[in-house]
């Protein structure tokens, strides 16, 4: 039997993941990864986790990640703090491998709380780890796609939409769509021509 040895990136996040859950802080990998994931392999130079860190646990996240190893990790503890305070974001870098690991608070709003609440558990080499559904990646990819008219996140929620099709939640994606006022967006990506973009 062939040995299926994980790449750097995939040994990072499956690191990660471990670290958080001995840490009690929930979590879910979200943007590239959750695509790849669902939809296309691309290459992709970050991971992007969704933390649940209320405002209280500042300190607490604070330490946490100052225990990360300095030999291997690029931690800011004053912007770990500030960004669970100020429910924003901030990044860790692993120089072993140059890769960004993106971290943002979980936003008190009914869809971060819904995504969040629908986050499915799949395994990568064996470990459990928590990803953001496929429908919540094709529906925030969307929503980038809107604020940024980058294409490549039109592209990836069209490579999940038409990946994932027969087991999306179609009711679901269309009430948040039309709450997001992506419906439109959302009724094109089943005839993009993805064939374009392999």
């Amino acid at each position: 039997m062939i040995e299926i040895i994980p790449t750097p990136q995939e040994q990072l996040l499956k690191d990660i993941a471990a670290f958080l859950n001995k840490a009690k802080i929930p979590y879910m990998i979200t943007g590239s990864l959750s695509v790849i994931r669902y939809g296309r392999i691309r290459a992709s130079h970050d991971i992007d986790f969704i933390l649940e860190a209320p405002t209280s646990e500042d300190k607490r996240i604070k330490e946490v990640f100052q225990q990360l190893p300095r030999k291997e990790f690029v931690v800011d503890p004053i912007q770990v703090q500030y960004a669970v305070t100020d429910t924003t974001q901030f990044n860790v870098f692993h120089l072993p491998t140059a890769l960004k690991l993106d971290f943002w608070i979980l936003k008190n709003t009914p869809f971060d709380k819904e995504r969040f609440k629908r986050r499915k558990e799949l395994s990568v080499y064996g470990t459990k780890i928590a990803f953001s559904s496929p429908e919540d990646t094709i529906l925030k990819k969307l929503l980038w796609y809107e604020d940024s008219k980058i294409e490549k996140h039109l592209i990836d929620a069209a490579f999940v939409y038409q990946i994932q099709e027969k087991n999306l939640d179609k009711k679901y994606l269309l009430t948040w769509s039309k709450n997001h006022k992506t419906q439109k967006l959302l009724s094109e990506l089943a005839d993009i021509n993805l064939d374009l973009y392999y």
